[in-house]
């Protein structure tokens, strides 16, 4: 599910000039069509990411994949404009809501000690969802129909529900001393399938105020600061190549959706890999050796360390292809660039994810709803991306990206001076100290 979140939003990517086209649309204004299902993809965890915590992962996560199933049949199925972005709206709502509940499950089954390398498996996912998804879209519109771009996810998602009918049973559950001391026996693989009331913490009642918890989260430093860089690694680093490399390939290198398609997917997707045998492990033995050094007491705040490598991997990889692209080299070279940037965020994300759970975590649920609205936040891109790099260049263009992806760093950086510090003078979260 971490996976096909960003595959159902990314698919039709390589295919944007072929859509422009059918629809009688510019491709900056085609491009508003994923613009839509990134913004609700960012929206709709506010409104599932409190059910989860009451009436369980399980649950949501079912209806959210419907919900992506029957707008990407809707999307295939289009004849104008506006059904295309309303299906797309709903694709959006349904895979936000799937991804809603990755955080929370990694941090529902797995120990301190094991969650930089699970967060890790699942990040690496949630990266390359859209890395494989160009590699696929770009060949099925060059030699199907763009309209393929939607039956395939639709049909991978519908596989996935079915999977999850029968393999993916709750992991929710109160860690109230009390109420597990009152337990008699263990629930069967049946029940936890197919008993959702036995999933519900007792006594627990949605409230109004929940779905504001959310943003209560946003006082903390270590949460509002990882979300902040989060959103502009996930910018400069995922989305820019995403949503530009289409229109710049075809009108740089003449390259056709297939070949396009490949070159943003396989560089994304070595970029990734590498950054995930990088972090994983990686997090973990940090924090295991630091802790050494501080009386056994692992601190959050050394899983960080790694993001310094990041920092410099991200802003010089959109330097690259800025540059590569506007001097019309050999259209290999610039993808050396996004493969940096894909690295660099791959061990961000390792990092940011580990490091919020780490801090708080019975909040989990709430701070993955933040981390998924940053990547939706990324939307505004599509705005002005390409019309600025026509205007100046794409190397001006695109070392303004990085700048601006290095300077927003130094939060981060304050974070691993003072974030203990921090985390100290500010109360600790009140809400559900029960999971």
């Amino acid at each position: 599910m971490a996976f096909l979140g960003p595959f159902n939003a990314a698919v039709v990517n390589p295919s944007l000039v072929t859509l422009a086209k059918d629809f009688h649309k510019t491709t900056t204004v085609i491009s508003y069509s994923t613009t839509v299902s990134i913004i609700m993809g960012g929206v709709s965890p506010f409104i599932f990411g409190p059910l989860t915590n009451v009436y369980g992962r399980r649950p949501v996560t079912l209806v959210c994949q419907l919900l992506a199933v029957l707008g990407n049949i809707g999307s295939a199925k289009s004849s104008t404009y506006s059904a295309l972005l309303g299906t797309r709206a709903l694709n959006g709502i349904g895979f936000g809501g799937m991804m809603s509940v990755g955080t929370a499950c990694v941090s529902d089954m797995f120990f301190l000690h094991e969650r930089g390398e699970k967060t890790g498996v699942y990040t690496i996912f949630v990266t390359n969802g859209a890395h494989i998804a160009a590699i696929c879209g770009g060949f099925l519109s060059q030699h199907a129909s763009w309209r393929w771009d939607f039956w395939l996810p639709s049909i991978i998602t519908a596989c996935s529900l079915l999977g999850a009918i029968f393999g993916f049973p709750e992991t929710l559950f109160s860690r109230d001393p009390k109420f597990l001391s009152e337990q008699r026996k263990e629930r069967s693989y049946w029940e936890m399938l197919f008993d959702p009331r036995g999933s519900m913490i007792p006594g627990r009642r949605l409230q109004l105020a929940e779905f504001f918890y959310s943003f209560r989260m946003l006082r903390y430093p270590s949460v509002i600061l990882p979300v902040w860089w989060y959103t502009w690694c996930w910018t400069f680093a995922n989305i820019l190549p995403a949503l530009t490399m289409s229109s710049i390939y075809t009108s740089i290198y003449h390259l056709k959706t297939g070949a396009i398609g490949v070159c943003l997917g396989v560089s994304l997707f070595i970029g990734s890999l590498l950054g995930e045998i990088t972090a994983g492990k990686l997090s973990d033995h940090l924090l295991y050796i630091l802790a050494k050094r501080h009386d056994g007491v692992p601190k959050p705040e050394h899983r960080l360390y790694l993001t310094t490598i990041a920092a410099f991997m991200m802003p010089v990889g959109v330097i690259v292809f800025g540059v590569c692209v506007e001097r019309r080299m050999n259209y290999v070279i610039p993808l050396v660039g996004v493969a940096m940037s894909a690295y660099g965020l791959q061990m961000a994300s390792t990092c940011l994810y580990a490091y919020v759970a780490d801090c708080y975590k019975p909040q989990t649920a709430e701070t993955g709803v933040l981390m998924n609205l940053s990547r939706g936040l990324s939307f505004c891109l599509a705005f002005f991306a390409l019309p600025y790099g026509e205007k100046v260049g794409y190397d001006l263009a695109w070392m303004t990206f990085a700048l601006m992806l290095w300077f927003f760093w130094f939060p981060i950086l304050a974070l691993m001076i003072w974030g203990e510090r921090w985390r100290r003078i500010l109360p600790t979260p009140e809400i559900h100290q029960y999971l």
